[in-house]
């Protein structure tokens, strides 16, 4: 698929320990060698954020998502430059959130419901900035806020772990997310693409749930469990420069490959 055109991205679920954030910022890495990228942290949690920078939340007068949100500061200042330009990369950069930041759960209850098209502001600032792909991290639950946000992506990737309760969660998703078309006058397309996540085909559970996964309607990507996920998170690399022989590398650039 040609990447040319500014796209918006989630990979989502109303479920949490899924893997979403992990996933999230290996497409990101992935997608920044064809374009220009920003993730942003619209976690309250800033599990992404730890991720990507570990010392975010340390950092005096340290900018991020809230503050563009709220007007505060624009997009150039609130960025963190995680990979510069380079050969090999477009540009990687993180819009940030505090580690359990009680002030934005606080503005998604209050202000956020007020006025839910302030979510306009940083994607309307990427795209004026010249970003090709913004990433979006959200809270495992399905909210107003996280409909809200929903409604103007492109490309939701939904994320579900091979178990009984995947089709389960899959039905739910699936009844929201047209729902939103209808309650938030969005344009949001069907999702194509199904990420299973945490799969091991040594445990016949597994492969049980993941061949039942296999016959909806979606394209699976198979993201096996894998040890070297711990060794990535724990020095702040994306997989692929952890271990950029990790089969999870493959699956996730033959992904990137299709939603570009």
């Amino acid at each position: 698929m040609s990447g040319s055109s500014f796209k918006t991205f989630s990979v989502f679920m109303q479920k949490g320990g899924v893997g979403k954030t992990t996933l999230t910022s290996m497409l990101a890495y992935e997608l920044s060698k064809y374009g220009k990228t920003v993730v942003i942290d619209a976690d309250q949690q800033g599990n992404l954020t730890f991720l990507f920078d570990k010392d975010f939340s340390s950092r005096k007068n340290q900018k991020g998502f809230l503050s563009v949100l709220k007007e505060e500061s624009p997009l150039e200042e609130a960025l963190v430059e995680f990979r510069a330009p380079s050969e090999t990369s477009k540009g990687l950069y993180l819009l940030g959130t505090k580690k359990n930041d009680n002030d934005l759960r606080y503005f998604m209850e209050t202000s956020f419901r007020d006025d839910p098209h302030l979510i306009r502001i940083p994607i309307d600032a990427a795209k004026q900035a010249g970003f090709t792909y913004v990433f979006f991290d959200l809270p495992p639950s399905f909210g107003y806020y996280e409909k809200i946000i929903l409604a103007y992506m492109d490309v939701i990737l939904p994320i579900v772990e091979p178990e009984d309760f995947a089709v389960e969660s899959l039905t739910t998703f699936n009844a929201q997310i047209k729902k939103l078309r209808i309650q938030y006058d969005s344009k949001v397309k069907d999702c194509r693409y199904l990420l299973v996540n945490k799969g091991n085909n040594q445990k016949q559970v597994h492969r049980y749930f993941t061949d039942a996964l296999k016959e909806s309607s979606y394209e699976v990507f198979e993201f096996h469990d894998s040890k070297a996920i711990s060794g990535a998170i724990s020095y702040h690399l994306p997989m692929q420069e952890y271990q950029p022989r990790n089969p999870l590398c493959k699956t996730i650039a033959a992904l990137a490959e299709k939603v570009r």
